[in-house]
């Protein structure tokens, strides 16, 4: 099933931004934001040998991609890149899923102080399962189904954000 629903991956050349791009790209329009223009086109043509009718761009600015997109994934390796570019996005992110990707191994603030105006949705990434964390049901929704997509179990915690 392909959705219409855009879906911008910021940190696109991390492990994780990689592995939600592989397995989402047949189902939905992806634009991959990184620091790094060359592995972009790289990661861009390994997802298309996989998904020839993938829709894909490139952006190099996380503000354009935000701007264009429905749902935005954080996906940066490190706290202090992640919140550098939920600074930059906060302007386009009003009323739009917001999703920040954690290893649940690391102990990464929260960015949603950060994009109080998003409908934002934590989620600590492990092996196996996912801890899915936000208020916004449609939000919550669509987080489970990319956790699933990627091979892991979505666990629903009750949000306090």
């Amino acid at each position: 099933m392909q959705y219409s629903n855009t879906i911008a991956i910021l940190g696109a050349n991390s492990e994780i931004g990689e592995l939600i791009a592989n397995k989402i790209a047949g189902n939905y329009p992806l634009l991959l934001m990184d620091q790094s223009e060359e592995k972009l086109y790289q990661l861009k043509q390994l997802v298309t040998e996989h998904h020839p009718k993938a829709q894909i761009e490139l952006v190099v600015c996380s503000k354009d991609a935000s701007w264009e997109a429905d749902t935005i994934i954080i996906a940066a390796n490190e706290a202090a890149e992640q919140a550098s570019i939920a600074s930059k996005i906060v302007e386009v992110t009003t009323c739009k899923t917001v999703i920040q990707i954690k290893k649940a191994h690391l102990d990464s603030a929260t960015l949603h102080p950060m994009l109080p105006y998003s409908k934002f949705i934590a989620v600590d990434w492990a092996n196996t399962t996912a801890i899915v964390e936000g208020k916004d049901e449609n939000s919550l929704s669509i987080t489970g189904e990319i956790v699933l997509m990627c091979g892991l179990k979505p666990l629903f915690k009750k949000s306090l954000i």
